[in-house]
């Protein structure tokens, strides 16, 4: 005798409450594919209070079978520096909901949000569905092709397996590294919107808010690795302590920046290799990152240096969108 498995159907967000099943959908994925990064709940709740051109009740959808989560879709856009405009399509379907057709009625809807969303804002600038994947999710891979996305950015996670052998780096004359005062946060917040606003992708800076950063539950103020030159912030890395599967203390090297008018003098590198150590003493074992493959300032061959080795990928797809009445 055979059965049929139960349908999966797609219902508005009724709240945070969802955040519950919809982390635990992905975290079943990252565990598929051999993601580093695990899903930590009070981050997404907390990212979830502070979305920038997304509002959960009209632009997610959440993927249920048996009335349990299984997957999700989040609409979201931006302006970017580059002078485009992109709709991310955030998507994450556990796999054992794969091969259901779950990612196409997901992609589908997310798509035809990105339009209405589209419809309603300024035809001023070209506009992109963009989607960000994870090495090994070839559900989703396979229907980002169907549907003619191409991969326009390629990325990857690095790990460090150990805090042993940390190597001390002079710094140039005048420069001084120590984690920042209360009253110099904003500051430091500032200068890493500077200084990512020259790569690829980066959204324009109204869109990056302080409180985004400083509220988030993982922050620690005394884990803020920060270069200076004088009283003003040149560099900085922004540390978090994560649990790794083991039970261990893991850190996540969380955005690695320098300004403009201060790079090539080592002082990435510094700031990477110092926070190591500020890790180690909060008690990690280990630490993490993520990086852009084609970064213009190498940025791999930095984490490589300071003992990072790669373990994933993950890729970007774009697809350019068409007007309404194209579509």
């Amino acid at each position: 005798m055979t059965t049929t498995a139960p349908p999966i159907t797609l219902r508005p967000w009724r709240g945070l409450d969802d955040l519950a099943g919809m982390a635990k959908a992905n975290q079943r994925l990252r565990t598929h594919v051999g993601l580093v990064d695990a899903i930590d709940l009070e981050a997404m709740r907390h990212r979830y209070t502070h979305l920038v051109n997304s509002d959960p009740a009209a632009d997610v959808r959440i993927a249920e079978r048996d009335e349990a989560t299984v997957g999700y879709v989040r609409v979201e856009w931006h302006n970017l520096e580059d002078g485009d405009r992109l709709f991310d399509i955030t998507m994450a379907l556990a796999p054992d909901a794969w091969g259901t057709g779950a990612i196409d009625a997901l992609l589908d809807w997310g798509e035809a949000r990105c339009r209405d969303v589209a419809d309603g804002l300024p035809a001023d600038r070209r506009s992109w569905l963009g989607n960000w994947v994870f090495g090994g999710d070839t559900e989703l891979e396979a229907a980002l092709e169907r549907r003619h996305y191409e991969i326009v950015r390629r990325g990857a996670e690095m790990l460090r397996p150990d805090l042993e052998d940390i190597v001390d780096l002079p710094l140039a004359d005048g420069y001084t590294i120590r984690a920042p005062q209360v009253h110099e946060l904003q500051a430091v917040f500032d200068m890493t919107v500077l200084a990512f606003r020259d790569h690829w992708g980066e959204h324009v800076a109204e869109d990056e808010t302080f409180e985004g950063w400083v509220e988030d539950p993982r922050f620690r103020r005394d884990l803020v690795v920060c270069a200076w030159h004088g009283a003003d912030p040149v560099a900085v890395v922004m540390n978090v302590l994560t649990e790794a599967p083991d039970g261990s203390v893991r850190g996540l090297l969380d955005g690695v920046a320098t300004h403009p008018d201060h790079r090539r003098l080592g002082l990435g590198k510094a700031v990477v290799t110092e926070s190591l150590r500020v890790l180690r003493a909060a008690g990690a074992t280990s630490a993490y990152l993520g990086v852009d493959q084609q970064n213009h300032l190498r940025a791999m061959d930095l984490y490589e240096a300071c003992g990072f080795r790669q373990i994933t990928t993950e890729t970007t797809w774009r697809r350019l969108m068409a007007p309404s009445s194209e579509a």
